[in-house]
């Protein structure tokens, strides 16, 4: 039995929660899903994934070692060039020809992000099997006979 259910998120320490704020909330667009009312933490992220947890810490961002929350983006250089534009760092872009593109951005505590963009087919859609009741009983069942 795996130890981990899920990842529930990435948590980042910060030195100014309001600025972190408005990065995450205004520049990425965001979408706040909870707020310490004492004001050391926020939470970001969409209403069913991972979240980014951001907690106010005189250190910031203690280094991250490299580590940094995956953004799913349509087009890696677009994200990064509006980013930049905006003033942003903007560090690397690396492309895997065939399979994907990948950049970093960091925030305004030098937290590393990144954004993913997948260059792989997509798969087809498989058609759900149709369900029971709407199928009618299965041939031989006790229902059928």
């Amino acid at each position: 039995m795996p130890i981990v259910r899920k990842v529930q998120g990435v948590l980042y320490r910060v030195q100014d929660l309001a600025r972190a704020k408005a990065f995450y909330g205004e520049t990425l667009g965001l979408p706040m899903r909870g707020e310490d009312p004492e004001g050391r933490w926020v939470e970001f992220g969409p209403p069913r994934g991972p979240r980014i947890l951001l907690h106010q810490s005189p250190e910031g961002s203690m280094g991250n070692a490299g580590g940094g929350a995956l953004f799913e983006v349509r087009n890696a250089r677009r994200v990064l060039n509006r980013l930049k534009r905006q003033g942003v760092r903007v560090g690397d872009l690396v492309e895997i020809p065939g399979v994907m593109v990948l950049g970093t951005f960091y925030d305004p505590d030098g937290n590393p992000l990144h954004v993913v963009q997948s260059l792989l087919p997509k798969a087809p859609r498989r058609p759900k099997a149709p369900e029971e009741s709407e199928a009618g009983p299965v041939e031989g069942s006790a229902q059928g006979n």
